[in-house]
């Protein structure tokens, strides 16, 4: 019961970790996830997630429902639809994380066969989203455009090449909006949901905690070893060169260095996104967990000779 792309949408933010079994158990649930271990991961944020500070609980509970959704259990996938709509219901449109809580359901709402609510809670992600999420939202948009015509879509994300005008048209709504409704306190523009989402998790068995250290994963190293071979983290293949330069200056602003590879294919080009030389292949994973996970952004270790 899996379905598209999901594991380029799904993440929350991860930070240092201070030496406990909580820090060790949030740690264990991202490289669960990384792996491919949705049970496990799935399991581990549900131990993890209460304790979390209440502004990141929202950010941890997604993370949850991605994992639920690609066990390929049907009623695990309707629990994750239950858990998002209870988010999506309690967090603010101010918070970050919210507009990847609409492109999650943008994406479930594609996968039931809801076209037009996929587009309208596509819409919304891109009214609401920040410059970094713009190359996975052009995935989504593609995806859910080729089930549906509608022209309010298109418009937006049309937009989303676009960033000067996104950001106009985005200070527009929240000016429009600002004068229609009541002023919201800083203190009351993120509501996690306490009740909805914890009690239906509270009674998962967590998964064991493993000795995990306390700083991040180090970042990759500017210089490639000495030997001849390495591996490096393949962030994206685009027909066109635009595309991948978007990709880039994003990542950019996120301080994180690429390198455009041009391979041929025939009569084509590729464009290949990569980032990163490292020894081994758990490095890049630990890197990659890290820093392109929070980022929501797909990548493929590959080892380079």
């Amino acid at each position: 019961m899996k379905f598209w792309n999901i594991r380029g949408i799904a993440f929350a933010l991860l930070s240092v970790f201070a030496a406990s079994a909580f820090a060790q158990t949030m740690a264990d649930a991202q490289k669960a996830y990384v792996a491919g271990n949705w049970k496990e991961a799935a399991t581990a944020y549900e131990k993890a997630c209460p304790n979390e500070p209440k502004e990141k609980q929202a950010e941890c509970y997604l993370w949850n429902v991605l994992a639920l959704s690609q066990t390929g259990d049907v009623q695990a996938f309707k629990t994750a639809g239950k858990r998002l709509d209870s988010l999506i219901q309690n967090v603010s449109p101010q918070n970050a994380i919210y507009a990847d809580l609409m492109m999650t359901s943008a994406q479930f709402r594609l996968y039931l066969g809801k076209y037009e609510k996929a587009a309208e809670d596509l819409i919304h992600a891109i009214e609401t989203s920040q410059p970094h999420q713009a190359v996975v939202l052009q995935k989504v948009c593609s995806a859910v455009k080729a089930k549906i015509h509608s022209e309010a879509l298109n418009e937006r994300c049309d937009l989303l090449s676009k960033p000067d005008s996104l950001s106009a048209m985005q200070a527009k709504l929240q000016q429009s909006k600002e004068q229609s409704e009541p002023t919201v306190s800083d203190t009351t523009k993120v509501k996690v949901p306490q009740q909805a989402v914890a009690d239906s998790v509270k009674t998962a068995k967590p998964a064991p905690a493993v000795e995990q250290a306390k700083e991040q994963p180090k970042a990759a190293p500017a210089v490639a070893p000495a030997a001849t071979e390495y591996w490096t983290l393949q962030l994206g293949a685009f027909g066109t060169k635009a595309n991948a330069d978007l990709l880039v200056t994003n990542l950019k602003k996120q301080k994180i260095t690429c390198t455009i590879i041009e391979q041929p294919r025939g009569e084509r080009i590729l464009y290949l996104v990569q980032t990163g030389k490292f020894e081994t292949r758990d490095q890049a994973v630990d890197f990659a967990a890290s820093k392109l996970a929070p980022l929501k952004i797909e990548y493929q270790p590959l080892l380079k000779r």
